[in-house]
């Protein structure tokens, strides 16, 4: 008998395990006691809940109880394996014999943020700034540009990631006016060869990589040369996501051959330290790029009217109106938000249940799924 009964249940509850948040519809039903309504809405709603858990999947326990060998009794615990993260009344009936719930409810687990479903990471690469200082060979400054240029192309077979070429300069402009016109190149005005870069402006939704190469040494008769690559993503529809790294590495000078004559001598040694250079800052700056191409889609919320709130993050994140910001903590134990506006890079966002929401939510910290 207790065998059948577990095989009706697990029937019953053959729903598919939700490894994140599951939007279901159910209606919950209670009798409809005529001098108590408020109170039969509130049992039709605790049924319609538990019939969203159930969707979800649940476990079973039976038990036994034996008296001296004789079997005395029989249970079973049945239990919702999933929670109900947030839910939203869609309708409600009110018969002759009972009440009936209908909710849209979000059952399972958080979503684990990943890189499923989400767009590559376009960037656009900008003129590279290359500094070198006097103490070192005059064929450094060549080497650097190969460098930029072989480290992009490795950066190009990064996982997630898309480069897009550009004359476009990503240098932030110095806070002192410069008397110099806009766009001529400095090292041009010296030799008296002024000419305009192509230049140009990186779109408000587009995102940029910006390298700069800087090579240094203790003096002029060094055996070592320092090349510091700082690299920075601009991103000028939300500056909070720009992010920066700083790479460092110590380039040993031919040893048998004084420096200096190196400045007449073939480029052999341009292009190994060049080859050195991509080779090591490429393969470091392209795990930081997966990385950032892979990072959780988290965002604070900005107010935007009576409960909405807009967030710097939209379509080229891999949002879609489908996706949901969980909130932990608060008045609540979960708070869930939907998608009402989306766009490149912002998005608006609005409490699933406004009459659950906590207040004060600008602010806080959200963290989006996956974009499914």
């Amino acid at each position: 008998m207790l065998w059948m009964l577990l095989a009706c249940l697990a029937a019953f509850t053959t729903a598919p395990f939700a490894a994140t948040a599951e939007l279901v519809r159910v209606t919950g039903r209670a009798v409809l006691a005529a001098n108590d309504i408020p109170g039969s809405r509130r049992r039709a709603l605790e049924d319609a809940l538990y019939l969203a858990a159930m969707k979800g999947g649940a476990d079973i326990d039976a038990f036994s109880a034996v008296d001296m060998g004789v079997l005395t009794a029989e249970s079973i615990l049945l239990r919702a394996s999933n929670r109900i993260v947030d839910f939203a009344v869609v309708d409600e009936f009110e018969g002759q014999s009972q009440y009936e719930v209908t909710i849209d409810a979000y059952v399972g687990e958080r979503p684990k943020l990943g890189c499923a479903a989400r767009p590559d990471l376009v960037l656009t690469v900008g003129v590279p700034k290359l500094r070198t200082t006097q103490q070192v060979p005059h064929w450094m400054g060549e080497a650097l540009k190969l460098a930029h240029d072989k480290t992009v192309n490795v950066l190009r077979g990064a996982a997630n990631v898309r480069i897009v070429d550009s004359t476009i300069t990503l240098e932030p402009k110095a806070e002192i006016a410069s008397k110099v016109a806009d766009g001529f190149d400095y090292q041009s005005l010296l030799t008296g060869q002024a000419a305009r870069q192509d230049g140009g402006t990186l779109p408000r939704n587009a995102r940029g990589l910006h390298l700069s190469w800087s090579a240094q040494s203790a003096s002029a008769r060094a055996e070592r040369v320092s090349v510091t690559l700082d690299a920075r993503i601009v991103d000028p529809a939300a500056q909070a996501r720009s992010r920066s790294l700083k790479l460092q590495k110590t380039v040993t000078l031919t040893h048998d051959t004084p420096w200096r004559a190196l400045n007449v001598v073939t480029s052999k040694d341009w292009d190994s330290t060049a080859n050195d250079l991509s080779r090591n800052f490429g393969d470091s700056l392209g795990t930081w790029l997966e990385q950032s191409a892979c990072a959780p889609l988290v965002a604070n919320l900005i107010a935007a009217g009576k409960g909405r709130y807009r967030v710097d993050l939209g379509g080229r994140d891999g949002l879609t109106r489908q996706s949901l910001a969980f909130v932990d903590g608060g008045e609540s134990a979960w708070t869930v938000l939907r998608v009402v506006e989306l766009a490149a890079s912002s998005a608006i966002v609005a409490p699933m249940n406004p009459a659950r929401a906590p207040s004060g939510l600008t602010g806080t910290q959200v963290h989006f799924n996956d974009g499914r």
